[in-house]
């Protein structure tokens, strides 16, 4: 079981068989200072989509020139529909968005013939290191803070068989998963409450065999990563001060909750957007290098057999 992102990066690294990055929009430097990281770091082997003329010029001098795929695109619609071509054919086996636009590419994704969509939801989740966890490193999940605004009990099923295969690619055999609200209670005045208890009864009922995990909730946030929380408010159960999953009621919260993880807390942390059929990282633009470095090599150890 992974507990930090340096043993997903060591672990990645050690992986002889380098797993291609489809870098799509390879036309500027911010795309190219992505793929020599790759490189560099020994994570993954760049597949540059673009203009080649605009991308070899970009090259002169890197430790990439004259010693990188290229796949020559007209213009940035182009690169989208030819990178998820390459990984439909299992040419490349995750896509990392370069400076095309997030609406162009996933228009791509989603395209009804040959597309990537493999689940009905498509989310993202973010996995950072406990900032609490003094004594012991152990990694969270948390889905979502930037794709799904304001999902129903049932695209929060989805999210949440997503978000079990990236636990599972990270170790965890039965992931504890915990489905957020503002009390512990069900009240019908809380939308979320209700999704959450349903989601349990339906766990408890055999409804849900094929999600290997624990399924519970409502939750306050305190309960599920603070033990004394848990302790004081009686909270007897396998959550209790250690979900290692976040099932957010909408963006707003999961976008807050990454935000203060990342910014405030200083947590390590990458994000993999789930539901197709091959890892997508669509990173930040205030992401640092860390960060993007973080985010490739989880989709990388995702997109490992």
């Amino acid at each position: 079981m992974f507990k930090s992102f340096d043993e997903i990066i060591s672990a990645v690294r050690s992986n002889t068989k380098k797993q291609k990055v489809a870098i799509v929009g390879a036309g500027k430097s911010v795309a190219i200072e992505a793929a020599e990281d790759i490189r560099k770091e020994q994570l993954g082997e760049p597949v540059l989509f673009g203009e080649t003329s605009k991308i070899n010029e970009l090259l002169k001098g890197t430790v990439l020139e004259n010693s990188v795929e290229i796949i020559d695109c007209t213009d940035d619609e182009s690169a989208c529909h030819t990178a998820v071509d390459y990984a439909v054919d299992g040419r490349v086996d995750l896509i990392l968005k370069g400076t095309v636009e997030t609406a162009t590419l996933m228009k791509a994704i989603f395209r009804k013939e040959n597309g990537l969509k493999e689940s009905p939801v498509i989310a993202d989740v973010m996995v950072f290191e406990d900032p609490i966890a003094v004594d012991k490193k152990r990694l969270v999940g948390l889905t979502d803070g930037g794709l799904v605004p304001l999902p129903d009990m049932e695209t929060k099923i989805e999210m949440t068989r997503s978000a079990v295969k990236v636990f599972n690619k990270l170790g965890f055999e039965k992931p504890k998963v915990a489905y957020i609200s503002a009390v512990e209670k069900v009240s019908p005045k809380i939308q979320s409450t209700i999704d959450a208890d349903e989601i349990k009864r339906k766990k408890e009922q055999g409804e849900l065999e094929d999600i290997n995990a624990y399924l519970e909730g409502p939750y306050a946030i305190d309960n599920v990563i603070s033990e004394m929380a848990a302790k004081i408010k009686g909270i007897d159960s396998v959550m209790a001060g250690c979900a290692d999953i976040l099932v957010m009621p909408n963006i707003e919260s999961g976008n807050v909750l990454g935000k203060v993880a990342n910014y405030w807390c200083n947590a390590q942390n990458g994000h993999v957007i789930t539901g197709a059929k091959v890892p997508i990282l669509i990173t930040s633009r205030a992401d640092d290098a860390r960060t993007k470095l973080n985010s490739v090599a989880l989709g990388i150890l995702v997109s490992m057999q």
